[in-house]
């Protein structure tokens, strides 16, 4: 918690601190572990969103196709080996672009998907939908902005102190 708390500055430290908070509890909620609702997340949710984006009926087989994910036997085994080579692959992109593992999970896990939900919500939903939902979306980072960013040291230290 205080290499947190030393880097709440960070607004990269803070995107990945919340989605990781995000990905935590939704783990806690499915009963499996942080790695295998990070896998089930980034590699079947989010594209199965996006085709779910898409017209047509077909679309819809992937729904089932998608929870078929969490019988595969030793899944949990299967998902922290695939968890380990993202995360390398991470480390080693980051080395690339001369960052660390934070901005490039930040970068990849979540401004690209942010990017590629944009064109896809402004197919599906039509302009005028999609500016309402991009102006919301622009309101809460507004309001997150003013906030919680400047206030979320002090948020970490009280957790901290509160229940660790």
């Amino acid at each position: 918690m205080d290499y947190w708390i030393q880097n709440s500055h960070s607004f990269l430290h803070q995107i990945f601190m919340l989605v990781m908070a995000g990905l935590y509890a939704s783990a806690w909620l499915f009963g499996v572990s942080y790695k295998a609702i990070n896998i089930y997340f980034y590699f079947v949710l989010f594209p199965l969103s996006f085709t779910l984006l898409l017209r047509g009926w077909k679309k819809f087989i992937f729904i089932p196709v998608s929870f078929l994910f969490f019988i595969i036997p030793d899944f949990e085994v299967l998902s922290v080996k695939f968890f380990d080579l993202c995360v390398d692959f991470l480390n080693r992109s980051a080395e690339t672009f001369d960052t660390n593992y934070i901005a490039m999970s930040v970068y990849l896990c979540v401004l690209v998907p942010v990017v590629l939900y944009v064109p896809l919500l402004w197919y599906k939903a039509g302009k005028k939908r999609a500016l309402y939902v991009l102006g919301g979306l622009a309101a809460l980072c507004g309001i997150y902005l003013i906030t919680i960013y400047p206030n979320f040291k002090s948020i970490l230290e009280f957790a901290q102190q509160k229940y660790f």
